[in-house]
């Protein structure tokens, strides 16, 4: 049977509400939005690393040794995520998502695989990852923890070879708080230039 923490914590990672675009944003006019695949790109591969979460109940902070695949989805504007959560001696847990991206509309948007719910945040930092595959991104939302609503801040920090994923959420007139998080390294070594 699932883990409920595991269920729990997943729900709040993919229950985010839609984030509003008003009739006036324009994409800029200084430059041309980034391409997708080249957004992407920084994140194709496989991942080893770590989840960490803080326990609705205790309030303590909890880890999950965790792997991650990314790879190009059948969508060209997609890629899919497979997460897989070490969930004690001898289980496992899978869970799948679909990521898209609007680089014009600087939209971010999750599909999960296990409910089909779709999820949209407002995104910033597309230009900078698309120009130097490396940056950081920073998505914004409204959702729902505990049955009440929250807004929602992520930021995404990726390396050539780390990847960095925090999720903070606050109460209305309230600080961000820690949620959860990731910390992925790539999971192959990369290749190292022979000794001139």
């Amino acid at each position: 049977m699932r883990n409920p923490v595991i269920a729990l914590l997943l729900l709040a990672l993919f229950t985010v509400g839609e984030v509003p675009v008003c009739a006036s944003q324009q994409p800029s006019q200084a430059a041309a939005p980034a391409s997708v695949e080249s957004v992407t790109a920084p994140f194709i591969g496989d991942w080893a690393g770590v989840l960490e979460y803080r326990d609705f109940q205790s309030d303590a902070r909890v880890q999950l040794p965790t792997w991650l695949s990314v790879r190009p989805a059948s969508d060209s504007n997609s890629v899919a995520l497979t997460y897989t959560y070490d969930d004690g001696p001898t289980k496992t847990v899978i869970e799948k998502s679909t990521v898209s991206i609007d680089s014009a509309l600087k939209r971010y948007t999750v599909t999960s695989d296990r409910d089909h719910s779709t999820d949209s945040y407002q995104v910033e930092g597309l230009e900078n990852l698309a120009a130097k595959h490396r940056g950081v991104l920073v998505l914004s939302g409204s959702g729902t923890e505990n049955d009440k609503k929250v807004d929602v801040r992520i930021t995404i920090t990726v390396g050539r070879n780390l990847y960095k994923f925090v999720k903070e959420t606050r109460l209305p007139s309230q600080d961000f708080l820690f949620r959860d998080g990731y910390t992925f390294t790539r999971r192959d070594p990369p290749a190292t230039s022979p000794p001139h």
